[in-house]
């Protein structure tokens, strides 16, 4: 495979005394959220500030099978093969059955070496999960992991018989931030708690960005009409917001709610990664970069001098941070933004307020308007969906894609995100009071199950089961087709009437949920949706076409709507 990237050599202590080295895995498990683009960013951090601060003579690895199916044991043959004295493994709330399965699969094949764990759910359900994966994982660290795994790494290598312990009392209970069942069953937690690491101790997680399993990261520059080598790093953690959905925002309710690397450490990281690593593009993968807006103005600058200004820069933004910077906004393309993620969330007022965002559907309106104002691309985080929800609550939603000139916005995700109930946020205790019971921790519970509102139950299940799962694959492989003709042709004609025929089977999502949403009664989806033997003729004719001259009679037939919005998102590829 060719590698985006040049990688390092595993670390290798100058030490001659003869110490054996401590081998050190860093796991990344399948998320089971869809496909992961990005190294996983936490493991990078973590493997950098232990190489920095621990003295002894160790290697570090990071092994990445984020992208994996949660099948894919087999593919844990190079972390077995290299036979790592401790294992540490990033636990998700959306794969702790798999989680727990992996795990058992390496302890059985590696029985001598040390299993722990960390990352968000570990945060929010520690003892629940030990309880369910006991004896494989030995340790949990919750919360920020650089200084915990530093010390259990300390304490591993100066007392190696710990590796057959099953009593941690003696020693565990130095490690701050830790969870782990003692010889007598009982759960203990060390006394020092939530301890996290000020910014000005993290260490540069780009100089970690390489693994046994590189995923290649680019990044396809529409205004520079370039595709673009990529790399990506965290600069912030925790997030000032209090979204009642947010997992972050639980896992770090303990601690300040953000911190962050100063501008010139920000721009120092990227300036030394460049001297090993081939990019031309920074993914800042901040839950919510543009707290403070002084720091993002002089990161902008001072990353625009680096390399003749030839560097492009995409990060994430909640609306209230994005409209303080609005009027900076022309200045900051310049300099090297191309996209910005924004926490949208919702078009419908009460829906905002039930999720605590703190802001109006027209400040969100001017938040997207500001974007495609000056061009930049939008990566739109929306949830269109959620079990507490009510009929007008998603026309208000689909009212407001109108308002905002998206409905023409590249990716589908929007129409069909249902809100996640993660362990520990407000809004999965709320429905906890309400049905008298707690929901398992084993296994994300499935939003759908707990739509209260009848209507919202039958258009959501219209709209899923009808539309999306049969349809939806099929609607975007027109949609690739039609860009492949249109890119090989060189009739103007054609290329119009393709262009339209595309404007209108992006629309369809809109049109199907807008009439499910208006219908008087339950009816099957042909019936509620005019138009919808018309989109599936349309894209079944598209996927076994034989000749553009068919293509271009349909669409005279057909015809087209249209709102005006432009196209925004633009999504990350790896080859």
């Amino acid at each position: 495979m060719n590698r985006a990237l040049s990688t390092f050599q595993p670390f290798t202590s100058n030490s001659d005394s003869g110490e054996p080295e401590l081998k050190i895995a860093l796991v990344a498990l399948p998320y089971e959220e869809g496909p992961q683009r990005i190294m996983p960013l936490g493991l990078q951090n973590i493997s950098a500030y232990i190489k920095k601060n621990i003295k002894q003579k160790k290697s570090i690895k990071i092994f990445d099978y984020s992208n994996l199916e949660s099948s894919n044991t087999e593919q844990l043959e190079d972390l077995i093969s290299w036979k790592p004295d401790l294992i540490g493994i990033s636990i998700y709330s959306s794969h702790v059955c798999a989680a727990i399965h992996w795990g058992h699969t390496i302890q059985q094949s590696l029985p001598a070496s040390f299993i722990f764990c960390g990352g968000p759910h570990i945060s929010l359900a520690a003892e629940d999960f030990l309880i369910r994966s006991h004896p494989t994982f030995k340790l949990a660290i919750q919360g920020e992991g650089e200084h915990p795994t530093r010390i259990l790494i300390e304490h591993f290598n100066t007392l190696p018989s710990l590796k057959n312990s099953i009593d941690y009392d003696n020693w565990a209970e130095q490690i701050p931030n830790t969870v782990w069942i003692n010889s007598k069953g009982k759960i203990k937690h060390s006394l020092d708690k939530k301890l996290q690491l000020p910014a000005s101790e993290w260490e540069n997680p780009l100089m970690e960005y390489h693994s046994e399993r590189l995923q290649n990261l680019y990044f396809t520059d529409r205004r520079d009409k370039k595709k673009r080598t990529a790399i990506a790093l965290t600069s912030s953690r925790g997030c000032p917001l209090s979204c009642s959905f947010c997992a972050i925002v639980a896992a770090d309710k303990e601690g300040p709610k953000w911190r962050a690397v100063e501008a010139e450490t920000l721009v120092a990281w990227i300036g030394e990664a460049l001297n090993s690593y081939d990019f031309q593009h920074i993914y800042i993968m901040d839950a919510n970069f543009f707290v403070k807006k002084e720091r993002v103005l002089a990161f902008s600058r001072a990353l625009h001098k680096l390399r003749g200004g030839t560097l492009t820069w995409s990060s994430s933004s909640t609306v209230g941070y994005l409209l303080k910077i609005r009027h900076e906004l022309p200045t900051l393309v310049l300099q090297g933004l191309r996209l910005v993620e924004m926490g949208i969330e919702a078009g419908s007022q009460s829906q905002l307020d039930y999720m605590n965002k703190r802001v109006s559907v027209q400040n969100n309106i001017d938040a997207i308007k500001a974007l495609q104002k000056n061009n930049i691309d939008i990566g739109l985080d929306f949830i269109m969906f959620y079990h507490d929800q009510k009929k007008q609550e998603i026309i208000d939603n689909l009212i407001f894609l109108v308002s905002a000139g998206v409905t023409e916005h590249e990716s589908f995700d929007h129409y069909f995100n249902i809100m996640m109930l993660y362990p520990g946020t407000p809004v999965r205790h709320n429905l906890e009071n309400s049905i008298g019971e707690k929901l398992s921790l084993e296994k994300l519970p499935f939003s759908r199950d707990f739509i209260d509102n009848y209507d919202v139950k039958k258009i959501y299940s219209t709209f899923i089961d009808d539309f999306a799962k049969p349809w939806l694959g099929k609607l975007e492989a027109a949609i690739s087709s039609n860009l492949r003709v249109l890119s090989q042709s060189k009739s103007k004609s054609l290329k119009a009437q393709l262009s339209l025929m595309n404007i209108y089977l992006r629309h369809m999502p809109f049109i199907v949920l807008w009439e499910l949403s208006h219908a008087k009664k339950h009816a099957p989806i042909e019936v509620i949706v005019p138009q919808f033997s018309n989109y599936t003729h349309l894209i079944e004719s598209l996927l076994h076409r034989k000749d553009e001259a068919t293509i271009a009679r349909k669409i005279v037939e057909i015809g087209t709507t249209g709102v005006g919005g432009r196209s925004g998102e633009l999504i990350s590829k790896i080859s």
